[in-house]
């Protein structure tokens, strides 16, 4: 498995279709790159915006009130997919644990 960064959408991406093996088994390494591809999206399209509108000299953003709300429903897309994968993955974590403990 390749080493990923959220910050960078293709790879998080290749990542993802790169872990499923076509089997039975669902893994968390299956679903863990596959979050980590939908924060990477969330953080290209943040990543995108702000630089569309950020002055190309001084790097100053200034934003009217509805490019104000479009970024922050975009940081909330973002902070949607942070909080659905960690507590998915958390949720995995604690339903592996319980089944060993049960062994």
């Amino acid at each position: 498995m390749t080493n990923i960064s959220t910050f960078s959408l293709t790879g998080a991406q290749t990542a993802a279709q790169n872990s499923w093996t076509e089997d039975a088994a669902l893994k968390t390494t299956e679903v863990g790159t596959a979050f980590e591809a939908f924060v990477a999206a969330a953080d290209d399209k943040v990543e995108k915006f702000i630089k569309a509108n950020a002055d190309a000299d001084t790097g100053e953003l200034s934003l009217s009130a509805g490019q104000s709300l479009q970024l922050q429903r975009l940081m909330g897309d973002q902070s949607i997919a942070v909080q659905t994968g960690t507590s998915t993955l958390k949720s995995i974590k604690d339903s592996i644990s319980s089944a060993a403990r049960n062994i």
